[in-house]
């Protein structure tokens, strides 16, 4: 295989997959602060921990940095709407147990009425999809300079 056409295959496979993960962690950025800003209010309490093993390269689950066999906590809030609907959500992300939410921790939630299930916490930052949007655009960059290689080498 050519080195033009290697080339054109990894511009080809990082630009598009960090396009991606940029938008996406954006627009989960953007609902968070939509959230924030003018979502309903209401008072939850973290009822239940839900474990889950983050799993090594090569296993059925998903891939992680020396963390293999580490088990991570999604916390679970009950919260009720304004009009009395009973909920009960789970975290997007999990932590190991000693930086997760404790049971009985009462925590704001924010949601949106007419979605209730589009929620935040208010212990929920944006810090973490900052660094997703990072990253896909350090794979953008990277994938646009394997495209400016395929085109300076094909010629």
């Amino acid at each position: 295989m050519s080195s033009s056409r290697i080339l054109w295959i990894l511009a080809l496979a990082f630009t598009p997959t960090g396009a991606l993960a940029a938008a996406g962690a954006h627009h989960r950025i953007r609902v968070i602060r939509r959230l924030v800003r003018r979502g309903e209010r209401a008072q939850g309490v973290v009822i239940r921990l839900e474990p889950t093993q983050l799993e090594g390269p090569g296993s059925d689950s998903s891939l992680t940095l020396r963390s293999s066999g580490t088990t991570v906590y999604y916390p679970v809030i009950a919260w009720a709407t304004a009009d009395g609907q009973a909920m009960e959500t789970r975290a997007t992300v999990a932590r190991p147990l000693h930086k997760t939410l404790s049971l009985g921790t009462r925590v704001e939630v924010r949601y949106d009425p007419a979605k209730p299930s589009r929620w935040t916490s208010g212990a929920e930052t944006t810090g973490l999809w900052w660094l997703f949007v990072a990253i896909g655009g350090v794979l953008m960059a990277v994938g646009s300079g394997f495209l400016v290689g395929a085109l300076a080498y094909g010629h």
